[in-house]
């Protein structure tokens, strides 16, 4: 007999409620300073200096959340589930404080690579968490609602920075997360079930760490340089860093990453390259759109950050609305997505270059509700096909894979613009000749994205049953 469709209200029961609010909790967290620091930036520099580093605080937090999304699953081996959880809280507490009281911008920068490690190690152990505390047939639900707590955090962040800039103590912004913090901590004590840690000693992932730090650096420098040859090199460094990263973990017998985790052969493997691909189409998508929009149609900043507030409730809105789809439907889902996310791609270079707003409107969160309806998909399918004994490792190191894919996005769809003539300046006609290749480029993205979809649904493998 086919399992009963999950509703909404199993993510209460049998115990869940807490669990299902201490996920959002952190997920939260980790969301809301995404969108604070870009509001409060102009404050704090005009405070305490360091415009020279104006991008280094969003950087060096993408840097640290990468790398604390890698150690995930050694501290959670190491510590246990629950002390892995709190820890990594802990730290995300020491980071929000140390952003809270800097003298200097140095001082800031170091916080916000703590913090960022925090944000890191909580929201791969909650995807881990995900795995362990959800049974497969209401996994969908459980993600929907977090990416309805980005949605959330998306539209409330901005007014948080902002409200607290405007009284000119931009501290505020980061002394106002500190009881959720506590109470996060103090939620991840009470509730997150304790389990035997394995007594064999593990050695720290140094070596394969640094190797990912030193590739994440390189390519978030892409953002200080606008030489074509200089960014390219620095990608093409930063994807060889990963691989020797990837290719060291491999040989290891205590991984960061499950096996294959980027083998079109594999189930994981296809998983992983669909979390890359979604995080590379909306990172290229979301950092050139504002640019194109206010040169082209001359329009606010208000606007502009509405039109990413609708991107990011149309993923909301696909992810939500594929969560009880199964069998049959969860493939459909996962595939037509990415189906969607071409088209309405397609359709957003015209409305860039010479279409009216409201085609501008539908078209991004036509986008958005093509992602969410993958991602939220390809997430559950991700963890019912990790081999025996890589649930967790699988579940933990979603998060670094879709940070990586921001990383990359953001910077070969500088490279991109910058060949294109975004380098030299920003009159109407080079826009609209960066806009066209640019966004193309940006469709072509979820065109590969469609291929690897279909070949893992094509393949027969039961979502529900892992197999």
């Amino acid at each position: 007999m086919p399992e009963p469709k999950a509703n909404w209200i199993e993510l209460l029961r049998d115990g869940r409620a807490a669990y299902t609010i201490l996920l959002n909790l952190g997920i939260g967290l980790h969301a809301l300073d995404v969108f604070v620091i870009t509001t409060i930036m102009p404050a704090v520099v005009a405070d305490i200096g360091g415009m020279s580093f104006y991008t280094w605080t969003a950087m060096l937090y993408m840097v640290g959340s990468i790398v604390g999304a890698a150690a995930g699953g050694h501290m959670r081996a190491k510590l246990g589930r629950r002390k892995g959880y709190v820890w990594g809280g802990a730290v995300l507490l020491i980071g929000t404080i140390g952003c809270a009281v800097p003298p200097d911008m140095a001082t800031l920068l170091v916080a916000r690579t703590v913090k960022g490690i925090g944000g890191g190690l909580v929201i791969s152990q909650s995807m881990a968490l995900v795995s362990d505390l959800y049974e497969p047939r209401i996994r969908t639900r459980i993600l929907a609602t977090v990416t309805t707590t980005w949605s959330i955090a998306a539209l409330i962040g901005p007014a948080i920075g902002g409200a607290f800039a405007e009284i000119g103590w931009w501290r505020g912004a980061f002394w106002a997360t500190a009881p959720f913090t506590l109470a996060f901590l103090w939620m991840a004590w009470k509730y997150i079930p304790a389990e035997t840690v394995d007594a064999v000693a593990r050695r720290f992932p140094i070596r394969r760490l640094a190797l990912l730090t030193a590739g994440v650096m390189a390519i978030g420098l892409t953002s200080q340089f606008q030489n074509v040859a200089i960014n390219g090199a620095l990608i093409a460094v930063s994807a060889l860093l990963v691989w020797l990263t990837l290719k060291l973990d491999g040989a290891s017998d205590y991984g960061l990453f499950p096996s294959r985790p980027f083998s079109l052969l594999a189930p994981v493997g296809l998983s992983y390259w669909m979390y890359m691909i979604i995080s590379v189409t909306h990172s290229a998508l979301l950092i050139f759109a504002p640019l194109f929009l206010q040169v082209l149609h001359d329009l606010s900043p208000l606007y502009i950050g509405y039109l990413s507030l609708v991107f990011s409730l149309g993923w909301t809105a696909g992810a939500v609305g594929v969560s009880g789809w199964s069998g049959t439907g969860e493939k459909v889902a996962m595939v037509g997505g990415m189906v969607l996310a071409v088209v309405s791609t397609v359709a957003f270079i015209y409305a860039v270059i010479d279409g009216p707003l409201l085609m501008v409107t539908v078209t991004i969160t036509i986008v958005g509700i093509g992602i969410g309806a993958t991602n939220v998909i390809a997430t559950t399918y991700g963890m019912s096909v990790a081999k025996d004994g890589e649930e967790r490792i699988t579940a933990s190191a979603m998060q670094t894979v879709r940070s990586l894919g921001v990383a990359f996005g953001a910077a070969i769809a500088g490279l991109v613009a910058n060949a294109a003539g975004l380098d030299q300046d920003t009159a109407p006609e080079t826009v609209v000749r960066v806009a066209i290749w640019v966004l193309g480029f940006t469709a072509c993205v979820p065109a590969i994205g469609t291929l690897i979809a279909w070949r893992a649904a094509g393949w027969g493998w039961q979502f529900r049953t892992g197999k």
